[in-house]
C-alpha cells in the first residue's frame, strides 16, 4: 500500500505536456487565415469585374449577328439603334441584349443609318468595346472625361 501511494505522489508531481494550443498561437493562425481570406476576396472582384466584361463583349456580339439578320431581311441597317436616345431599337432581340449588358454594368451607345451601324458599351474595368458593320470588335480607350457615348460619333468604330 505505501508502494501505491508512493507511485501516486510521483505521478501527481511529474510535469505532463499540456494539450491543446495557447492564446497566443491561436490569435496567430486566425491572423493568417483573415489575411488569406482578405486575398482571395479581393481577387474574386477582379475576376467577377472580367467575367462581366466578357458578358458584355460576347452580348455586342451577338449585336451584330441581329444586325446582320435584320439587314438581311430589309437590306437596311435601320432599325438597330434607337435614334432619339441613341441606344439600342427595342424591336427584335435588340432591346433585351442592351437589358443583359446593363445587368451587367455597361451602358450601351449606338449609331446607325442604311448602309451602316456601330454600338458600344462601356466596360466595367474601365474603357469600352465596340462592334460595326464592318467588322471590326475592339477595345477603346477612353481619354480624361469623355464616356463611351461621347467618343461614338459615327457608325465606325473609332
Amino acid at each position: 500500500m505505501l508502494q501505491q501511494l508512493f507511485n501516486r505522489k510521483k505521478s501527481l508531481s511529474s510535469p505532463h505536456p499540456r494539450a491543446g494550443f495557447t492564446l497566443v498561437e491561436i490569435l496567430v493562425v486566425v491572423a493568417i487565415i483573415s489575411l488569406i481570406a482578405s486575398v482571395v476576396l479581393v481577387t474574386m472582384g477582379e475576376s467577377r469585374k472580367e467575367a462581366r466584361d466578357a458578358a458584355i463583349k460576347v452580348s455586342l456580339g451577338e449585336i451584330r449577328k441581329a444586325a446582320e439578320l435584320l439587314y438581311d431581311a430589309s437590306a437596311s441597317y435601320v432599325g438597330v439603334c434607337n435614334t432619339v436616345d441613341n441606344t439600342l431599337s427595342e424591336s427584335g432581340d435588340f432591346g433585351r441584349i442592351e437589358d443583359y449588358i446593363e445587368m451587367q454594368g455597361g451602358l450601351v451607345a449606338c449609331r446607325e443609318n442604311q448602309g451602316a451601324y456601330a454600338v458600344n458599351s462601356s466596360l466595367n474595368r474601365g474603357n469600352c468595346w465596340c462592334v460595326d458593320s464592318l467588322g471590326a470588335a475592339r477595345k477603346i480607350n477612353l481619354a480624361g472625361s469623355d464616356t463611351c457615348a461621347d467618343i461614338l460619333t459615327t457608325t465606325v468604330c473609332p
